[in-house]
């Protein structure tokens, strides 16, 4: 499902598998000989919900890998490596809908039935570590996420080799976390080094480079060049935009990303219009409250603060504190950052008014 080329077939066929779907009755699909009929059914609904979850669609994803899971479970009982993939693919789809406290018992389990069936060095099990370091990473503990992703790249490279997709997995999230631990130097050669597997294995346009591409622009933020970020994250953009359309979440991290770097260079006004874009985008596909929209409502206040319009950018500040506070609680780094830009606003002299 990760191959775009793939896509517009899937577009096509989606509505025939989800009638084909609806039309089993779990209850029969699970017992007695229908158990084949119920790996098929799981089976389609868990690619059917893969693919919604690619374009996006992550509300309309849900309730399918819900069901493929629980039609899994069923057939094969609780400890089966075929439910832990269920139970994977559904904790992914929370992390999108900004759920990483609901994606973490599933994961937990996905990896503990991983290890049981396949030992503690299988690349199953890598799979699940870096599903667990993200939930981790998302929850505020990148600390914790770390030795789970040093485990991960030592299975993958070790089964796979050292220039496999999935290496450049496993380097790209513990890259991340390096990032969150301050620490954007020892990231970028693991990024520099994931964007060139990406390159060779997919081609120069695929969104999984873009994904590297946003990501190592990070990292040279950080480190104090966006000049030297700015065209990483323009052809992250542009590869979005070809790939998923105008209004994908992927083009959002990239519209926010490429406005953040505007900032930096010191042209907010140039920033705020992609900033713009990315909350509208961000509030079409996750609703009004979900953490993703905080981070878009966050930079656009700082953008707006530049510009000199701190009362247009304090509700914004505010909505995001609130969004940030209700999904991670008081403590989490993206509530005291949320809290750092609120107070600053507060103390922020008004735009005077125009004579």
């Amino acid at each position: 499902m990760g191959a775009p080329e793939d896509w517009p077939r899937w577009a096509v066929l989606l509505p025939h598998v989800l009638t084909a779907t609806t039309a089993v009755d779990d209850g029969t699909a699970v017992g007695g000989s229908g158990s084949s009929v119920g790996e098929n059914c799981s089976w389609l609904l868990d690619r059917a919900a893969t693919f919604l979850q690619v374009q996006g669609r992550f509300a309309d994803a849900r309730p399918l890998f819900e069901r493929a899971l629980a039609i899994t479970e069923a057939v094969h009982g609780p400890d089966h490596p075929t439910v832990a993939i269920s139970l994977s693919n559904l904790a992914g789809v929370l992390r999108d809908l900004g759920d990483p406290a609901g994606a973490r018992p599933l994961v937990e389990r996905a990896l503990a039935i991983g290890e049981a069936v396949h030992g503690p060095d299988h690349p199953a099990v890598a799979i699940r570590l870096n599903k667990l370091a993200t939930v981790l990473q998302d929850l505020g503990n990148p600390a914790g996420a770390r030795p789970l992703l040093e485990r991960a790249l030592a299975i993958d490279e070790a089964v796979h080799g050292p220039d496999h997709p999935d290496v450049a997995i496993s380097l790209n999230n513990l890259a991340t976390v390096l990032q969150d631990l301050g620490n954007p130097a020892e990231a970028r050669p693991l990024l520099e080094r994931a964007l060139a597997i990406d390159e060779a294995v997919h081609g120069p346009d695929h969104p999984a480079v873009a994904i590297r591409l946003n990501n190592l622009a990070t990292v040279l933020r950080a480190l104090g060049d966006p000049a030297g970020a700015r065209p990483l994250v323009e052809r992250a953009l542009a590869i979005g935009e070809a790939v998923h359309g105008p209004d994908h979440p992927a083009v959002a991290i990239s519209l926010s990303n490429l406005a953040t770097v505007l900032r930096d260079l010191g042209d907010p006004a140039e920033a705020r219009p992609l900033l713009e874009r990315a909350l509208a985008i961000g509030e079409a596909v996750h609703g009004p409250e979900h953490p993703t929209v905080a981070i878009s409502l966050n930079n656009l206040a700082g953008v707006l603060q530049d510009l000199g319009d701190a009362a247009e950018a304090r509700p914004l500040a505010e909505r995001a504190l609130a969004i940030t506070e209700a999904v991670h609680g008081p403590d989490h780094p993206t509530v005291v950052w949320a809290r750092q830009i609120r107070d600053t606003l507060a103390g922020a002299p008004d735009k005077p008014e125009t004579r």
